[in-house]
Formats: structure tokens, C-alpha cells, sequence
């Protein structure tokens, strides 16, 4: 009897890629060569004919970082997000090779959740035109896509990308879509969406690590003493935006004072979440294993009475200026959750890292 398997990954940040001797510093993902071998592995030789299921948990592509025929703008319609797919597709071509070729293998499927980095996945358009380039039907069930509310569950786990435990970066999936008479919908980003497209995006072509530094307050407080215009750029950059965007509408101002309070007190990079998830658990006795991404740092904790929480890490590089893991840091992670034979047992999750095969070089980008 085929055995059953899911793997959770979450935070590739996909975006438009590199061109031949010319770098994209609005890209972050290096690990193309590390996906396609993890996707063979897991759809050849002993997996071929188990049943898989690959669960991207958020923030595969980084659409936010994709030009379009408008530049980078928060006014993001269906034919705008079908630019970026398509960007992402041209720039990353083996990698969504490989994904089809998991696919047509015997008993795979592939869940995509939204995060808050890829949020024109609801489009369905952009649905259609990722099943077309992955399984050649614009109505492949095989291909589903989690956008019409925050989380994935089964068997008492919970996978969410991470976004909605915090404030900043909050998504309204009852209302993802702004929809104006006569005019096209718009995606209706949340502020951390906003900022990352009016201030971080401009500033990586100075500083193109900038959104990749943990903790960010850290960051800033070198900048202060080593690179002190550029500091100062980034605080006037935020603060404008803040007003702009939490202050420009009086109307609705004293609705956001909460939230905007919120955000200031939770504003971080990289948050821990370790509180909002005891939370979370407390509120739905019925899971017993919680997986999300979103922080970009792995873990994995156990709370009372068995409960499980992992946090898929990324699979982009990060920059950490904590004493304990100071310096730069690259670890495809992944959850691997695994069924056995009897239908009672509960299904056993690991956090794993992917080493694939030896490289014998890559080319440096940075």
C-alpha cells in the first residue's frame, strides 16, 4: 500500500531573475538548480508512485519585486499580475519545468497558499495561467490554490503562510480585491505590502540586502554610525509613507488609530511569533500542529500537551546581525509530513533541510 507524504515550503521569493552577466537586485532566489533536484527526488525512484503532495506555503514568487509595464505600483490589476507571472516564468524556466514534470508524475498534486508577497495569486486568471504552465489545462484539479481564506487543514494541522499574525502585513480575505465601477479590480495590499513597494524596493538599488537583514533595528542602528545618509533616506522614506498611507483618508482615521498602533508596536523585519501561536493554539483545541513561514527563520517548538510548531524557514539568503548567528545564512528548509500505513496514527512532521547533490561551483551574485 502507497504511503502518503506533504511537503511545506514556503518563502522562495521567486522573482523576475537574472539576465546573462547582469545582475537583478530585486531578485533573491539562487536555489533554482537546489529546487529541481528536490522536486526529481521526490517525484522518482522510491516516491514515484506515493502519493505527494507539495504545499507552498506563501511567498513562492515576489511579485512585489516585479516591474511591470508600469513600474512598481500598488495599483496591481489582473493584466498587471499576469506581467509578473509571466516574468517569473521566463526567469526561473527550470524550475517550472520541474514543477510540471512533479506533476505528471503518478499521485502528485501541488496546493499553493497566498502570502503576502504573491497576493495576485487570487486573481483567477493568474490561477488559470499557472495551471496552463504547469499541467497545459487552465482547469487542472490537480493544481489548487488556498486564497479565499488564510489557512490549509487536515488531520489537525494548520498551514498558513504567517501574515496574518501580524498587524503590518494583515490580508482581508474577505475583501482581497477592490473593486471599482468601471474600472478593473485591484489587489487591496495591506500597509506592509505598500511599504515594501514605496520605500524598500527604491532602496535596493543602493542596498539591494536591505530587505533581507535580521533584526532590522540592528541594521539600523549601524547604519546610523557607518552610513548615515543612507539612514536617514530610509527614516524619511518610512515616515512619508506611514502618513500617506495610515493618514491621507480623515475619514477612516480614527478607525486605523488601533491597527496603526498596532504596527508601530509590532514593527520588525523578522517577527517571533512565539506568542501569537501559544494564541493560537489556545483558540483551536482541535490542532495539534501549526506550519507556517512568512519569518524567514526555521524552528521548531513543542507547547503543552504535544503541540507541534514549525516554521519552515526560506529559501533565500538571509543576513543576521544577532550574536548567535551573525553573518550570512542559506538553508533550504521544508516539512516533511508522513502518513503511515493505519489511518489513525497521526501523522509524523519533521523539519528538514535540503543538501541535494555536491556543487562543484555557482555563480556569485552579490
Amino acid at each position: 500500500m502507497p504511503r502518503r507524504y506533504k511537503l511545506v515550503i514556503s518563502d522562495l521569493h521567486l522573482a523576475s531573475g537574472h539576465r546573462p552577466g547582469r545582475v537583478n537586485p530585486h531578485e533573491s532566489f539562487e536555489h533554482d538548480d537546489k529546487l529541481v533536484e528536490f522536486l526529481r527526488y521526490y517525484s522518482t525512484d522510491y516516491y514515484e508512485d506515493e502519493e505527494v503532495e507539495l504545499i507552498i506555503a506563501g511567498d513562492f514568487y515576489d511579485f512585489l519585486q516585479v516591474p511591470t509595464s508600469r513600474g512598481f505600483t500598488t495599483q496591481i490589476t489582473e493584466e498587471l499580475a499576469l506581467e509578473k507571472l509571466a516574468a517569473c516564468v521566463a526567469g526561473h524556466p527550470e524550475v517550472h519545468q520541474a514543477l510540471a514534470a512533479f506533476l505528471a508524475a503518478p499521485a502528485k498534486r501541488i496546493t499553493f497558499l497566498m502570502g503576502n508577497h504573491d497576493m495576485e495569486l487570487v486573481f483567477p486568471g493568474v490561477q488559470a495561467a499557472l495551471r496552463h504552465y504547469l499541467a497545459g489545462d487552465a482547469r487542472d484539479p490537480r493544481v489548487q490554490f488556498i486564497c479565499d481564506r488564510p489557512s490549509y487543514d487536515f488531520d489537525g494541522i494548520q498551514i498558513q503562510h504567517g501574515q496574518q499574525l501580524e498587524a503590518v502585513h494583515y490580508v482581508d480575505f474577505k475583501e482581497p480585491l477592490l473593486v471599482r465601477r468601471g474600472h478593473p479590480p485591484l489587489l487591496n495590499l495591506p500597509w506592509g505590502a505598500q511599504f515594501i513597494l514605496r520605500v524598500l524596493v527604491p532602496l535596493k538599488r543602493e542596498r539591494p540586502y536591505i530587505d533581507r537583514v535580521r533584526p532590522f533595528r540592528a541594521y539600523m542602528i549601524r547604519a546610523f554610525v557607518f552610513d548615515w545618509w543612507f539612514f536617514w533616506k530610509v527614516v524619511w522614506l518610512a515616515l512619508r509613507n506611514f502618513i500617506e498611507t495610515r493618514f491621507s483618508n480623515f475619514r477612516h482615521l480614527r478607525a486605523r488609530l488601533r491597527q496603526n498602533l498596532l504596527m508601530l508596536r509590532e514593527a520588525r523585519v523578522y517577527p517571533d511569533l512565539g506568542h501569537k501561536v501559544r494564541q493560537l493554539f489556545e483558540r483551536n483545541p482541535g490542532i495539534h500542529t501549526l506550519i507556517v513561514g512568512h519569518t524567514h527563520v526555521p524552528e521548531v517548538r513543542q507547547f503543552e500537551r504535544g503541540r507541534l510548531y514549525v516554521n519552515t524557514g526560506c529559501w533565500t539568503e538571509t543576513i543576521s546581525f544577532d550574536l548567535g548567528s551573525f553573518g550570512r545564512a542559506s538553508a533550504p528548509t521544508y516539512a516533511l509530513i508522513e502518513y503511515e500505513d493505519t489511518e489513525s496514527a497521526r501523522p509524523t512532521v519533521k523539519l528538514l533541510e535540503w543538501y541535494g547533490y555536491h556543487d562543484l561551483f555557482r555563480e556569485v551574485r552579490r
